[in-house]
């Protein structure tokens, strides 16, 4: 997936979840790709009765639908106790290698984490970087196993 379009997606998510910020480290949401966004988000909107809270059609043709739990759509937006499910188009070139579908954490000091991730055999894909006009900050990277994983650092609410 071209870097713009990461960019822009994990701008969208850090500004959807941006509410979410609590003291602490936390699990924000699991990343999934599809080809066909709204099929795969129907799936688990029907097994795990989950509901659609956002929805982001990108210029360059690309989708991401985010869903969460909640009896109803106003609810499951509320719901900030659990952690999202976010569904991202897949491109057919994107091959076997998958680079979108990964885990979000949240944290509650970038830098901190940053020094333990590689200290313990994670590697970044680049150092992190600050959303314009905020003090959020985000960064993708591998477990040592290449598991892939967006960290974020969410502006505290004012």
């Amino acid at each position: 997936m071209k870097r713009a379009s990461w960019i822009w997606m994990a701008a969208a998510l850090a500004a959807v979840l941006a509410t979410t910020a609590q003291a602490g480290n936390s699990l924000l949401a699991a990343r999934l790709v599809a080809e066909d966004v709204p099929a795969l988000a129907k799936f688990y909107q029907t097994v795990f009765d989950m509901k659609q809270v956002n929805r982001f059609d990108m210029s360059n043709g690309l989708m991401e639908i985010m869903l969460n739990f909640g009896d109803t759509v106003d609810a499951a937006k509320a719901n900030r106790a659990a952690t999202q499910l976010v569904i991202s188009s897949k491109q057919a070139s994107d091959g076997a290698s998958d680079k979108v579908a990964h885990l979000v954490f949240s944290v509650s000091d970038m830098a901190a984490t940053v020094k333990a991730f590689k200290a313990a055999g994670g590697k970044f894909d680049k150092e992190p970087t600050q959303l314009a006009n905020s003090k959020t900050m985000i960064t993708v990277g591998t477990d040592p196993v290449g598991n892939h994983i967006e960290v974020i650092y969410l502006e505290p609410k004012k």
